[in-house]
C-alpha cells in the first residue's frame, strides 16, 4: 500500500518507522524523555512545561474574572460588641437599652425600615396609598412573611400590636405616638390606620416592629413585661434567637442569633451574630484589638483614630439631633437680638467640637441639621469674631468699669451699683454638655460676659429647671425624626411644659409654616415650609445653634455591604444587616 506525499510522488512507508512516532510513545517512554537531554536542557524543558501551565492556568483566571463578577454568599460570623446587657427584646417596652434595640432590629421586621441614607422603604409593607385628605393610610402586608415558628404574619398581628401599644395597662413606651389612630383590619393581608387630622410624618410611625399575636395574646398585661419571650422572642426577622450565655451572677455575657432560613427578603447573608457583653467601654476596645469582635460603637470620638490603625472602618453617620443655648427672653439682657448675636460671635464652634468632642460633630446654623429632611443649606454662617462681639456690646453701652475684665452698665440711678453682664446656663451634668458649658463660659469671658455655670443630674433639670423654665440660658440637646417636624420644639403652643418649645419662641409666620407642613401631603410643600421656618428663625436669631453630634460605627473590613449615612438611634445600623455579608462567591454575567 502506497501514500501520496507533499511532492506528489507516491512512497512507502519507511520499514521500522511508524506513521507518527510521538503517537507510539507509553507512559513510561514519556517519563524517559527528559533523561536524554543535558542537565541545562532539562531545566529549560521542565520551565517551559511550568511556564505552560502557569500561562493556562493565569489564562483562564483572568477569562473567569472577566466573566464573572463577585456577589455575597452565606456564610460567616459577625461578632458585636456591647457594654449592656439584654433585658427585655420586645418592642413593646424598648428603653434606654441600646443592646435591646440593637436586637430587636434584627429579631423583628417593621412595615417600613430606613434604608440606610434616612430613605423610608417598605419591609412588611407591600405597598401603601394614603387619602386625599391625609387622614388614612392604607397597608398592603407581603404574604410570604412568616413568623420564626412558621406561623404565617398576617393583619392579625399588625392590628394586635398596635392595639397592645395603645392599652395602657401595657405601659409601652411607644403609647404617646398611637394615641388618636384607629387601626381597621381589611382583610388577611390588609390593614388601615385612620387620624383625627392630617399629619404628614405620620409614616414615621409606620417604622413599626410587629409582635406576634399567637405567641403575647396569652400573656396578661401584668405578665407581659416579666415574660421569658422578652429574652427568647420569637419575631419575623433576618435572624432568630438562638442561645445564651450567663454567668454566675445571672447576668447574660453572650447572645447569640442565628440566620434565618424562612426569611422573606433578600438574604440575610451572615449566618451566625454573636453579642458579647463587657463590663466597660475600656473593655470593648480591648475586645477589638485582640480581634475577639468585629463590631462596635465608638464610645469615644478620640479613639477614632486608634480603632482604624487597628484596620477598623470608621464612617462618620449623621444624626438629626441638635445641640444649642436656648435664651430666654425673660432676661432683659437676652431680649436684644444683638446681644444674642455677639454671644454667638463669641463661640468657635469648629475649635469646640474639636476641644470638647473630639471632631465628632457638625457645626449648625438651623434648627434642622445637615442630612436631615428640609434641611435649609443657604443660611449664613456665624463666623466666630470676638472683636466684633466686644464692639456690639459696647455700642449697647456695656463696659469694665472696674478694671476686672467683665463688662457692667451703669445703673439707672447714681446711687445704685453697676448692672453687671451675668448669665446663668444651666445644663445637665453629661460630660460633653458640661464640658462644652465650660468651654463656652471662658469663650464669653473672653468678650467680658460673667457666665455661671448650673450643670446637674438630667432628672433634677428637667423638673426643676427646663419645665418651669427656669433658667436665662440653656445649653440642651433635640432628637428630630427623618421627618424633622419642628412644631413640638418652635410652635407658640408649646412654650408652656409639656410643650418643648424651650427656646421661648412665638412667631405667627412660624406657626403657620408649620402647621401648614404637619397638614400636607406635598413633600415638596412640606420641605418648603421648613427652609422657610428656618430663614425666619434665623432672622429672629432666638438660640444661638452649636453642633450636631455624628455618631461613629466601628468595623472590620472583611464586612461588606455597609451603606450607613445617616439614622435617629444607632440601632437603624441594623436595618439592613440582611445585606450586610462576609463571604462571597463569583457568577457569571447576565
Amino acid at each position: 500500500m502506497t501514500e501520496k506525499g507533499t511532492s506528489g510522488i507516491n512512497q512507502s512507508p519507511r520499514p521500522g518507522f511508524p506513521q507518527n512516532p510521538w503517537k507510539a510513545l507509553s507512559f513510561r517512554d514519556w517519563l524517559y524523555v527528559p533523561h536524554i537531554f543535558s542537565r541545562t536542557e532539562r531545566a529549560l524543558f521542565f520551565f517551559c512545561i511550568a511556564l505552560t501551565v502557569i500561562s493556562g492556568v493565569t489564562s483562564g483566571t483572568l477569562v473567569f474574572l472577566h466573566l464573572t463578577h463577585p456577589v455575597p454568599a452565606i456564610g460567616g460570623i459577625f461578632r458585636e460588641g456591647e457594654v449592656r446587657p439584654p433585658e427585655r427584646v420586645n418592642p413593646l417596652f424598648l428603653s434606654s437599652n441600646d443592646t435591646d434595640r440593637d436586637l430587636v432590629e434584627l429579631i423583628f421586621s417593621k412595615l417600613f425600615v430606613y434604608d440606610g441614607k434616612g430613605n423610608l422603604t417598605p419591609d412588611l409593607a407591600e405597598n401603601y396609598s394614603i387619602s386625599a385628605d391625609g387622614k388614612s393610610y392604607t397597608i398592603a402586608l407581603k404574604k410570604n412573611a412568616k413568623w420564626h415558628d412558621g406561623t404565617p404574619l398576617t393583619a392579625d398581628d399588625v392590628v394586635f400590636t398596635v392595639k397592645t401599644i395603645q392599652d395602657p395597662s401595657y405601659k409601652s413606651s411607644l403609647r404617646p405616638n398611637w394615641q388618636g389612630v384607629t387601626i381597621e383590619r381589611l382583610g388577611d393581608y390588609s390593614v388601615r390606620f385612620v387620624l383625627k387630622q392630617p399629619y404628614s410624618p405620620f409614616l414615621q410611625n409606620l417604622a413599626l416592629a410587629i409582635i406576634p399575636r399567637h405567641i403575647w395574646d396569652n400573656v396578661s398585661a401584668e405578665a407581659a413585661s416579666l415574660s421569658e419571650a422578652n429574652l427568647k422572642p420569637t419575631g419575623s426577622g433576618p435572624y432568630t434567637f438562638k442561645s445564651m450565655s450567663r454567668n454566675a451572677a445571672g447576668a447574660v455575657t453572650k447572645y447569640v442569633l442565628e440566620r434565618n432560613r424562612d426569611y422573606y427578603r433578600a438574604g440575610p447573608y451572615i449566618e451566625t451574630v454573636e453579642f458579647t457583653f463587657y463590663d466597660s467601654p475600656d473593655q470593648l476596645v480591648q475586645a477589638f484589638e485582640a480581634k475577639n469582635i468585629d463590631g462596635v460603637s465608638v464610645v469615644s470620638q478620640k479613639k477614632v483614630d486608634f480603632f482604624k490603625s487597628l484596620g477598623g472602618n470608621a464612617p462618620a453617620v449623621k444624626m438629626p439631633r441638635i445641640f444649642a443655648i436656648f435664651l430666654n427672653d425673660s432676661n432683659p439682657v437676652l431680649k436684644d437680638k444683638l446681644i444674642r448675636q455677639a454671644l454667638a460671635l463669641a463661640i468657635p464652634k469648629d475649635e469646640l467640637i474639636k476641644k470638647v468632642l473630639g471632631g465628632g460633630a457638625l457645626p449648625i446654623e438651623s434648627p434642622i441639621p445637615p442630612g436631615t429632611f428640609g434641611y435649609n443649606g443657604q443660611i449664613n454662617k456665624t463666623a466666630y469674631d470676638p472683636n466684633a462681639a466686644r464692639a456690639i456690646l459696647a455700642k449697647a453701652g456695656w463696659k469694665d468699669l472696674n478694671g476686672d475684665g467683665l463688662l457692667e452698665k451703669k445703673a439707672a440711678k447714681k446711687k445704685d451699683k453697676p448692672i453687671p453682664l451675668k448669665i446663668t446656663l444651666a445644663t445637665s451634668d453629661w460630660s460633653d454638655l458640661k464640658n462644652s458649658a465650660n468651654a463656652i463660659k471662658e469663650y464669653w469671658k473672653a468678650i467680658g460676659v460673667d457666665a455661671e455655670i448650673n450643670a446637674m443630674p438630667i432628672d433634677d433639670l428637667e423638673s426643676n429647671v427646663i419645665r418651669p423654665r427656669h433658667y436665662d440660658a440653656l445649653l440642651f440637646g433635640e432628637i428630630l425624626g427623618h421627618d424633622p417636624d419642628p412644631f413640638a420644639f418652635w410652635h407658640s403652643s408649646q412654650i408652656k411644659d409639656p410643650g418643648l418649645n424651650i427656646a421661648l419662641y412665638h412667631s405667627a409666620l412660624v406657626d403657620n409654616l408649620l402647621e401648614d407642613a404637619r397638614r400636607s401631603t406635598d413633600q415638596s410643600r412640606i420641605e418648603a415650609d421648613y427652609q422657610k421656618f428656618q430663614e425666619a428663625i434665623h432672622r429672629d436669631f432666638p438660640t444661638i445653634f452649636l453642633y450636631s453630634p455624628t455618631y461613629t460605627y466601628i468595623y472590620r473590613s472583611n464586612v461588606k455591604g455597609l451603606d450607613i449615612q445617616t439614622f435617629i438611634i444607632p440601632a437603624e445600623r441594623f436595618d439592613t444587616f440582611n445585606s450586610w455579608y462576609i463571604k462571597t462567591k463569583r457568577v457569571f454575567h447576565a
